[in-house]
């Protein structure tokens, strides 16, 4: 997909979202979260088919016991600009043709639920077949999933592991749920229904998002200061698979004077267990061309995780949280900042910056602050029970023109090694694709 054109005051705008789940079959452990994504030229053996005549299987065979049943899957389109087809919301888009698998088009399934190898005779009843080898370099392994064509509608499975609601602008995964406020992250709460299932008993944890970016500006004579409140927000469409949830929106700044800034668009993608937002950023001029002393801090401000604990790439064990700032627990804010994790009784909060070698030269270092009477408005509750996030800051050698930066955020089992988990990220899974004879 293309960049999307944003300002360096609002680049970390949204960049935390989560959910979770645990795994029960084929690719488990560390790959629990892992969508297996194809693109409609890995296919092309089944370009020009109707998505209503496809279903995806796998297989198991155990003591002598075989057999093969559909699997959730999902294909979401990109129209000939490019653009992903979001079919849901107040400017829905369509392909040309609409609900045809075409080259540039995308097949998704959780990697969890590939199986065992089939058999081409478990495939008769379909004119067309072809297998999918899902391999783990970390373990050797190989798993499988089987796409068939039908002459009419497929068979489909009945789960889903997302679902989204409009109203109140909020996905739920098997765990988490996360919603939306004026465009950014407002509502985060555990829960233990399925998508599918009737509501539970929900304790929010998150107070909000903020997004908090200081400047000078006019050679140091004005100081500049934007907070998330004054971010405008328009909500453009979405799209719901049984695999994961898209939700585009269009954004500006109030910059003051009158003015705001450019309007950018925004795609934001939830899953499972993990959401992603990767941002394009696209600079006509360097950021210190306009602005000085740019700090950029992002940051979740949680109402109350007493009892929960902080991991963190460079100390070795967890910090627990407990209501007190500590002269230990402020010189956390010297750490650069990569990732953190909060782990919890009923799941570890996961969340990675990742970005392009352009901005190697920005400065990233922890946010950390706990106190239960502190304030930094705007805020709804008083207090950061705790803040946790990131500031970016030393922009001086970024140059104009195009850069990257990704942010990656899991819902993980309590028990499961952070470290390990990450560093299973250094080793994707192998997909291959063949047709079946």
């Amino acid at each position: 997909m293309r960049s999307h054109r944003l300002q360096v005051v609002v680049a970390l705008t949204l960049f935390w979202t989560l959910r979770s789940t645990t795994s029960t079959a084929g690719v488990a452990g560390v790959r629990f979260a892992d969508v297996v994504s194809i693109s409609g030229s890995q296919v092309g053996f089944f370009d020009g088919y109707d998505v209503r005549r496809l279903a995806l299987y796998a297989c198991t065979d155990r003591a002598g016991d075989h057999k093969c049943e559909p699997i959730p899957f999902q294909v979401d389109e990109v129209d000939p600009q490019e653009h992903w087809v979001l079919d849901q919301g107040p400017q829905p888009s369509a392909d040309t043709p609409p609900g045809v698998l075409d080259a540039n088009d995308r097949l998704l399934f959780m990697a969890t639920d590939a199986g065992d190898r089939g058999r081409p005779a478990d495939f008769r009843a379909g004119i067309a077949a072809a297998e999918i080898g899902v391999h783990d370099p970390l373990t050797g392994k190989t798993f499988w999933a089987y796409l068939v064509a039908y002459a009419t509608d497929a068979p489909r499975s009945a789960r889903a592991y997302v679902a989204y609601d409009p109203p109140s602008d909020r996905v739920r995964g098997q765990r988490v749920t996360l919603g939306f406020r004026h465009g950014v992250p407002g509502y985060l709460a555990v829960d233990g229904t399925e998508p599918s299932g009737d509501a539970a008993t929900i304790t929010p944890l998150l107070d909000r998002f903020k997004v908090r970016a200081t400047a000078t500006f006019l050679w140091g004579l004005v100081h500049f200061s934007r907070n998330e409140d004054d971010i405008t927000t328009e909500f453009v469409a979405w799209r719901e698979g049984p695999i994961r949830v898209i939700r585009r929106q269009r954004q500006w700044v109030r910059i003051g004077w009158g003015i705001h800034s450019p309007t950018f668009g925004s795609y934001t993608y939830f899953y499972r267990d993990s959401a992603e937002l990767p941002v394009g950023l696209y600079l006509n001029f360097p950021p210190t061309y306009f602005f000085g002393d740019i700090v950029v801090r992002a940051f979740l401000d949680f109402r109350d995780l007493r009892g929960w604990s902080l991991v963190l790439p460079d100390v070795p064990d967890a910090i627990p949280i407990d209501g007190i700032m500590t002269r230990e627990k402020e010189a956390l804010r010297q750490l650069p900042g990569s990732w953190f994790a909060l782990r919890g009784p009923q799941v570890t909060l996961l969340q990675l910056l990742d970005v392009g070698p352009s901005l190697a030269s920005v400065r990233r270092r922890l946010v950390y602050n706990e106190t239960a009477t502190d304030s930094e408005p705007p805020e709804d509750v008083l207090g950061e029970e705790p803040a946790v996030g990131y500031v970016l800051d030393q922009w001086e050698h970024v140059p104009a023109g195009a850069h990257q930066m990704a942010s990656t955020s899991y819902a993980l089992p309590p028990d499961l090694d952070v470290r390990q988990f990450i560093a299973a990220r250094q080793s994707p899974l192998q997909v291959t694709v063949q047709p079946l004879p």
